[in-house]
């Protein structure tokens, strides 16, 4: 007897050392709750809602029917480069003040728009599917937290509530940020058009003047000289004198009015600098959201009761405080 009672104290030490061994494991798996986090298991249908059921993930690629607006663009820019009598008005343009009319109306234009709205689509997809993510999570987590009783369940529920409000807040930051470029897109085709607008009305009236202008005094010069002797003859230098002058001042009132359409049209491209730079604030602010304060777990938890497992895709979510949640990822 005394042999058989050493051998159940043994084992019971043992059975003891195991328990606390896998005790410790757990914990070494996941922290200790969340301060003030409730029980599961003790919320009113906890059980009835949670479910292990997997939702798949939906990802598509970004639609490509804006590209075609992108292409159109360059399309339209191109068209406006080869115009001659923007090649012949840039001549003259640039004898009167050292400048390219291609550079000042053209080059600034040039851009991948179209890719704006890549980015929104492929950033509108990743929140959508970090959203089903954590919602499913959250379900098989409310379905095991409604059996595992105790400060380990609700350890463990505590620990499963920081990953799955952490990938939501994942998905909030996402979902900031394609909104950023959506409206982006949205403000800079507007203007890039407006912008379009003008140059076509630059071209087809001033520029097209100047052209004109400049073609009629190289050609009328050239009939001067060609009176009498030729060049040499002063009577045909005063001629071709008096009539370049006369053309110069006609080219001088043109270029006055480009320079004014130019400023109206360099007005427009700081209002597409200033679109861009809005994009970078936005997605700046995301990073700052990161260190603002966080929602409360009881209203968040309050949230998954009142509108589901998938809460963030219901209305009236602010993805944009909603993306401080990263804050709630556990280290592992």
């Amino acid at each position: 007897m005394g042999v058989i009672g050493d051998k159940v104290h043994r084992t019971s030490s043992d059975y003891a050392s195991a328990d606390h061994q896998a005790m410790t494991d757990l914990h070494a798996i996941y922290p200790g709750a969340i301060s003030h986090f409730p029980n599961i298991a003790s919320l009113p249908g906890a059980s009835r809602v949670g479910n292990f059921t997997d939702e798949a993930v939906s990802l598509k690629e970004p639609v490509n029917a804006e590209e075609a607006t992108a292409k159109n663009i360059h399309h339209q820019l191109r068209l406006l480069g080869l115009k001659s009598e923007l090649k012949t008005a840039d001549k003259v343009f640039k004898f009167f003040t050292g400048q390219s009319l291609v550079e000042l109306l053209l080059k600034p234009l040039t851009g991948d728009y179209g890719r704006l709205m890549s980015l929104h689509e492929a950033y509108d997809t990743m929140g959508e599917a970090a959203y089903t993510v954590a919602g499913t999570l959250r379900k098989g987590s409310w379905a095991l937290g409604s059996e595992w009783k105790g400060d380990t369940g609700t350890a463990f529920d505590s620990y499963l509530f920081r990953w799955t409000m952490g990938i939501g807040g994942v998905g909030d930051a996402a979902k900031t940020v394609a909104k950023a470029y959506k409206v982006g897109y949205d403000i800079v085709i507007v203007l890039v058009h407006q912008a379009l607008r003008k140059l076509n009305e630059l071209i087809e009236e001033e520029i097209e003047a100047l052209a004109k202008e400049g073609a009629e005094m190289l050609a009328g010069d050239a009939a001067i000289e060609a009176v009498g002797l030729g060049p040499e003859d002063p009577l045909a230098d005063i001629g071709v004198g008096i009539y370049s002058a006369y053309k110069l001042y006609k080219m001088y009132k043109i270029i006055s009015k480009i320079i004014t359409a130019i400023n109206i049209i360099e007005g427009i491209y700081k209002a597409i600098e200033a679109a861009i730079k809005g994009i970078e604030e936005s997605v700046k602010k995301v990073s700052e959201a990161l260190h603002s304060p966080m929602p409360t777990v009881d209203s968040l938890i309050n949230d998954v009761e009142q509108r589901g497992f998938e809460f963030e895709k219901s209305g009236g979510w602010s993805a944009t405080a909603g993306a401080a949640r990263i804050g709630m990822l556990p280290a592992a």
